[in-house]
């Protein structure tokens, strides 16, 4: 049984069709890496999906029931991290927990796995890349959401300091087994990242095909070679499709 669907999905602005016949259905506890050209609505479909922005139709259910972030716990990284620069980083860290006016109990354990402890009465301003998108992890992580929606998050990184960061989140999804949805514009980050790779067409966005990751798959062996050439044919792929792809 899925553990969410999104059914007939449209988003406009006005004339402007983002995203149109949008359907997709999301197994628990996996991760769907989801890409697509620039500008084509991938954010936008995450907006939607968290409650940020309203379909102009179509629905979203999760266990079953429409998505309601009242009482669905959803966690969010945006592109930039969200944080609020006016709030100290222990601070922009709880807000998820007065928002949804919890107590978490796994807030230090995560605070030390993802090696932020020395940061916490910092400003965000004072932080580098990495450390921004690491306290944005832990936002998320502690709120122990049911639903993991991450937009971009290492694009912004150099690559030692995103590939330790995905080693962070990898290990933290590990433990906790959260269904992912996973945007990137970077072929071999959805392939490293997602048990399903989700190809999305150019605006107005919609799923043109979804690729199940045998690199993935319990036993089987990785090595570089493997990962670049299914790289290469996600690509190939990407050319008949996209228009503006080299």
């Amino acid at each position: 049984m899925s553990f969410a669907e999104i059914n007939n999905l449209h988003i406009s602005f006005g004339e402007n069709k983002i995203i149109e016949n949008f359907n997709l259905s999301i197994n628990p506890g996996e991760i769907y890496s989801i890409i697509g050209p620039s500008g084509c609505g991938k954010s936008t479909l995450l907006k939607a999906i968290c409650g940020i922005i309203k379909p102009t139709e179509g629905n979203i259910f999760l266990n079953s029931k429409p998505a309601d972030t009242r009482r669905d716990n959803i966690g969010y990284i945006p592109q930039h991290y969200g944080l609020l620069d006016w709030l100290k980083v222990k601070k922009n860290i709880a807000i998820g927990e007065k928002l949804k006016q919890i107590k978490s109990s796994n807030k230090l354990e995560i605070i030390q796995k993802l090696g932020i402890e020395d940061l916490l009465e910092r400003y965000p301003s004072s932080l580098s890349g990495g450390q921004k998108q690491r306290v944005a992890l832990a936002r998320a992580w502690i709120l122990q959401p049911a639903l993991m929606l991450m937009d971009e998050p290492f694009s912004a990184l150099d690559t030692f300091t995103a590939d330790v960061s995905k080693e962070l989140f990898i290990k933290l999804w590990k433990e906790q087994k959260t269904t992912t949805l996973f945007v990137t514009h970077n072929i071999q980050e959805a392939v490293e990242m997602g048990k399903h790779i989700v190809i999305l067409s150019e605006k107005p966005a919609r799923v043109i095909r979804i690729i199940e990751n045998p690199l993935l798959k319990k036993g089987a062996s990785r090595t570089e070679d493997d990962y670049f050439y299914l790289a290469k044919e996600i690509r190939g792929i990407l050319q008949k499709e996209w228009r503006n792809i080299p």
